[in-house]
């Protein structure tokens, strides 16, 4: 059985390399890695959801923090103060994760009371430029969280700048895409937009401050368009090039590096734009499995007992249900994923359930909403479901 095992994993190593899709390429590429590290020890990540917000971050992100771990080992997640268990944890952690670096960590470190790795706008985010997060080496566990979701068939990051991803993997500086959008700094873009307009500049304007600031030579007729790209270029790959140092060291701990460099074509899976991540109605619509019109899940119900009322009430919750999927935000859209299944990845087959309860449930673990059957109006159901799936970030969404 053993020889079979490993005959089947040498199997999967050649695959990843090969295989068209690289989406698929990616899969096999982390089954395999996580596959050849089975019997290390597990790494444990326990978050106690009893304390505050700002606790709960810090124990993140000091997990991440750690040095000389195998990231790959087998991972046991724990949500202290919560009876959930099983894979529904997992993806929980992995989503939270993900989410924390995204919308920011509840950390203080000196000037706000949330922290944010990276900044700007959609789909040009780059990494701060505070020195604080560069000396707490916060940028290499942001690596390390990315590339730690992605082996657990987690949640990506989106919206990472394609100037920030080119000088990431090792893209030459002559061919680095640099637009104005990347730079977060509007008293920049500013500076950059007079250099390429033709208006007069004073010795007391923004762009004579800038380049004396940074030991740039002083416009001129002749070099304003090279002065206004060596001042982007500056103040999105030259400021953060410690962070993207920092940002690949914690991505290569991951064991990630590999894939990435030999399989580029599995990059934007793992740093997607952020209008490719964002989950539509009928993407979460073609994922779930509805109960059937003949069998109706009572769980305090025979089959011999269901009658027309039974189905009645699967039939009109089920479609109060597919009102909310197909009219609620993309945010509120995330929201009921995360309550559904722990993350807001849409799998194969969620299914649902009508049942005697008072408000919805989730079993994340079996990837099963409960809906209860005595809603009778969708105004009530959608104040409920509301309610439920905002939970979904404080608590676990699951009982």
């Amino acid at each position: 059985m053993e020889e079979a095992e490993d005959i089947s994993t040498r199997t999967t190593v050649s695959k990843w390399r090969t295989v068209s899709d690289p989406k698929h390429a990616g899969q096999l590429f982390c089954h395999e890695l996580l596959h050849s590290n089975k019997d290390l020890k597990s790494l444990f990540l326990y978050v106690d959801i009893r304390k505050d917000k700002q606790e709960q971050d810090q124990d993140l992100v000091a997990f991440y923090k750690k040095d000389n771990i195998q990231w790959a080992s087998p991972l046991q997640c724990k949500l202290q103060g919560d009876v959930a268990t099983g894979s529904g944890v997992s993806r929980h952690m992995m989503s939270t994760v993900i989410y924390k670096l995204i919308s920011g960590f509840h950390i203080n470190l000196g000037n706000a009371a949330i922290t944010k790795l990276f900044e700007g706008e959609r789909d040009h985010q780059i990494p701060s430029v505070s020195r604080e997060l560069l000396d707490r080496d916060m940028f290499t566990i942001a690596g390390r969280m990315i590339g730690h979701s992605f082996l657990h068939q987690g949640p990506s990051f989106p919206g990472l700048s394609t100037a920030i991803m080119h000088t990431l993997f090792e893209g030459s500086l002559e061919t680095t895409p640099v637009t104005i959008r990347d730079c977060p700094d509007l008293d920049i873009r500013d500076a950059v937009e007079m250099l390429e307009g033709d208006a007069e500049l004073k010795e007391s304007d923004c762009v004579h401050q800038l380049c004396r600031s940074w030991n740039l030579p002083a416009p001129n007729a002749t070099n304003r368009k090279q002065l206004s790209e060596k001042i982007l270029f500056h103040a999105v790959i030259e400021r953060t090039r410690p962070q993207i140092n920092q940002f690949q060291k914690g991505l290569k701990e991951t064991g990630l590096w590999l894939l990435l460099i030999h399989r580029r074509d599995t990059i934007p899976f793992l740093f997607p734009r952020e209008s490719e991540a964002e989950l539509t109605p009928q993407m979460i619509l073609d994922c779930i499995i509805w109960p059937s019109s003949v069998t109706i899940f009572f769980e305090s119900f025979r089959e011999d007992d269901v009658d027309e009322s039974d189905i009645m009430d699967v039939h009109r919750v089920t479609l109060y249900l597919k009102t909310f999927i197909e009219n609620v935000s993309p945010v509120e859209l995330k929201s009921l994923i995360k309550f559904w299944i722990g993350w807001e990845i849409p799998t194969a087959e969620m299914k649902v359930e009508v049942v005697e309860a008072t408000l919805p449930t989730a079993s994340t673990c079996f990837e099963k909403l409960r809906l209860p059957r005595h809603y009778t109006t969708y105004q009530t159901f959608h104040q409920d479901l509301c309610a439920c799936i905002s939970t979904s970030y404080s608590g676990f969404g699951c009982p």
